[in-house]
């Protein structure tokens, strides 16, 4: 299985990316192939509204010039597509959040009958660290990953939250049992 990873945080060798790479890892030692994009890494804009995409049916027709299509391309290729963001004021950080933004373009016909999504049916799932609890923090992100899914017709695999991630090198030990759940959720 071929899966796009997407590292929606703003640094590297981080709680997120610590975790996300547990998490490749383990889809590694699967023999699953693995895409690491770096969102921090590419230019991505947010989203103009200009609905030139919209024009556009064979193919994500987003017009603005940075690294976003070659994104989308990518996720379009890939078998599955796994999200990862660190929790910030209650939602994703603004490296992935653009790019979810940007998403309109993968999405056609909405709320009608000809609603179709160049991701349609891959599965999808949503890594969060949070330096705090989930209750009455992480509610929010777990409420729009799966409106983001259904929207982009992706199959919600889960949104997994690891609490407490407060520094890299003390992550609670039950984590890396999580992400390997999280992969394997991925690929089931």
């Amino acid at each position: 299985m071929n899966i796009v990873t997407l590292l929606g945080a703003p640094r590297t060798d981080g709680n997120t990316d610590r975790l996300l790479d547990w998490t490749e890892r383990a889809l590694k030692d699967w023999r699953h192939q693995v895409t690491r994009i770096n969102l921090a890494e590419l230019s991505v804009h947010g989203c103009k509204s200009c609905f030139a995409c919209t024009e556009s049916v064979d193919e994500p027709g987003c017009i603005l010039p940075d690294d976003a299509p070659a994104v989308f391309d990518q996720m379009i290729a890939a078998d599955a597509i796994l999200f990862a963001t660190p929790l910030y004021m209650w939602g994703y950080a603004s490296q992935l959040k653009a790019l979810l933004d940007r998403s309109i373009c993968l999405v056609s016909g909405f709320g009608g009958p000809d609603h179709r999504s160049f991701i349609a049916g891959k599965p999808a799932a949503l890594l969060v660290s949070c330096a705090g609890p989930i209750d009455g923090n992480a509610d929010l992100i777990q409420a729009s990953f799966p409106r983001f899914a259904n929207y982009t017709r992706l199959d919600n695999r889960g949104v997994y939250v690891f609490p407490h991630c407060t520094d890299v090198n003390m992550l609670p030990n039950t984590h890396g049992n999580e992400s390997r759940e999280l992969a394997r959720s991925l690929t089931e």
